[in-house]
């Protein structure tokens, strides 16, 4: 039974959650002590489905604010401009645990119209969506018959299921990808798997890929049974920045949450052992259990009691992240509408890679360009990249801000990217699995790297699992 001892709650609220509980059919078994380390979306969002099950969590975070790679800036913005650093947005299909949250929290959202006419710069030529529609502008960008007709009745963005489509109705467990029968396909890059079945030089630089294509054919095929096309064209931001959803699950945590606390060991025994290195002491935290809400980044430096077994170790330390940066961009006007031009674009350089704006509910006459950049960009580059490219008259740029998320360790890592050639089986479903009395939530031990619906959905699978233990 839930009590309000066990949870934190004042009796009012543990009986009403109890009677909620009861009416959801969610189990309410035998109270547990669970510390959870790390506090981004993952480990906040799977403390939050501990807590309400009616277990004593703790929430052990690294650094200064909980959130991890889900980060709302405003820090020399006017006007109450603000862009979210990390986490940018969420689709609609595709985020069915992050909408759930949304929905249970009153959290207020907007449609976030950065994939609506979409520009891109193609060997050289800015295209828009209608010229990447037409046969004589696919034809020069080396695209063979077949992928011009495709691309005639199929969005552009959608290229790469002309050649996945004849693998995806293998895939009829999205958690079983050795099931289907493809595993030599981990034996062959994207690219490779593509050029045998007939994509043009054309498509391959566009959308082949160095890594495991039976990887990429498993990602396809787990977007498929879920109903969500490749390239989600609907996608939406919280009003306020997506930090707010975790700044609310914080702040329901309360006192649960520790900042300052980086996990340096972890020891199992009949319970867990967790060493903190706190105000430059060791501090000590024990339980019956522990989530691992870390990046595997920060997974790799921590001494665990005893070691990882090897199949593990090998998967925590190879797994591939890129580490982006944010760029954002206040304007002094919205130019582009005056311009007659669409704000989102797609550029392709390492300085720039692509841009959108942000922030068009706010009572301003000023604008937000917010755009990503490779880990070594800065903000020059970046403005005199957009200068570049801008189709317009001219991009009255009035601050330039780049947040790196390589300055901030301990939520460097974004999403992971393609698994290499060969390395699916070592990787998968290692990454997921418990070792021990240790859990594993977050981005890289979800079957798909989608940031922060990988979280919280990696976070109620856990959650769900250590609820049921006895």
């Amino acid at each position: 039974m839930l009590t309000a001892s066990a949870s934190g709650l004042s009796r009012r609220e543990a009986l009403q959650l109890a009677s909620a509980l009861v009416v959801s059919g969610m189990p309410t078994h035998a109270r547990k002590t669970v510390l959870v380390a790390g506090g981004g979306i993952a480990g906040l969002s799977c403390a939050w489905e501990l807590q309400r099950r009616g277990h004593d969590v703790t929430v052990l975070e690294a650094s200064d604010r909980t959130g991890g790679h889900v980060y709302t800036f405003r820090s020399g913005l006017d006007d109450g401009l603000y862009a979210d650093a990390g986490a940018e947005q969420f689709t609609d299909p595709g985020y069915e645990r992050f909408w759930g949250y949304v929905h249970e929290f009153g959290l207020a959202y907007r449609y976030y119209p950065r994939r609506e006419h979409m520009l891109r710069w193609l060997g050289g030529r800015l295209c828009t969506e209608e010229m990447l529609a037409d046969p004589k502008v696919l034809a020069g960008l080396d695209l063979n018959a077949r992928e011009i007709t495709y691309l005639q009745t199929h969005p552009f963005w959608d290229l790469a299921s002309l050649y996945f489509a004849p693998y995806l109705s293998n895939v009829t467990d999205e958690y079983k990808p050795f099931d289907a029968g493809l595993n030599h396909l981990d034996g062959m890059s994207t690219s490779e798997l593509f050029r045998k079945d007939g994509a043009s030089a054309g498509a391959l630089r566009l959308i082949g890929g160095r890594g495991s294509a039976l990887h990429s054919v498993w990602h396809a095929a787990i977007l498929r049974l879920r109903g969500v096309p490749l390239w989600p064209p609907r996608v939406f931001r919280l009003v306020g920045g997506n930090q707010t959803l975790t700044d609310t699950l914080t702040h329901k945590l309360g006192e649960r949450v520790r900042l300052h606390s980086p996990v340096t060991h972890i020891e199992q025994g009949s319970g867990v052992r967790v060493t903190c290195q706190t105000s430059g002491r060791d501090v000590h935290h024990e339980a019956d259990y522990l989530v691992s809400a870390m990046s595997a980044v920060q997974l790799r430096r921590v001494v665990m009691t005893p070691a990882l077994t090897e199949a593990k170790a090998y998967a925590i330390q190879h797994v591939p992240y890129y580490f982006d940066s944010r760029v954002i961009f206040q304007t002094a006007s919205r130019y582009w509408q005056r311009d007659g031009v669409s704000p989102n674009m797609e550029i392709g350089d390492d300085a720039l890679q692509h841009v959108w704006s942000s922030c068009d509910e706010l009572p301003t006459p000023r604008g937000l360009i917010v755009g990503t950049a490779g880990p070594g960009g800065t903000t020059d580059l970046a403005a005199a990249t957009y200068r570049k490219h801008y189709p317009g008259r001219s991009a009255a740029i009035e601050k330039a801000h780049i947040w790196t998320w390589a300055n901030h360790p301990w939520a460097s890592a974004c999403e992971t990217t393609a698994y290499p050639v060969g390395q699916l089986a070592r990787l998968w479903p290692a990454l997921s699995e418990p070792h021990g009395r240790v859990h594993f939530v977050g981005a890289y031990a979800d079957n798909l790297n989608w940031g922060m619906e990988a979280g919280t959905r990696s976070a109620h699978r856990v959650a769900e699992a250590i609820d049921a233990l006895a």
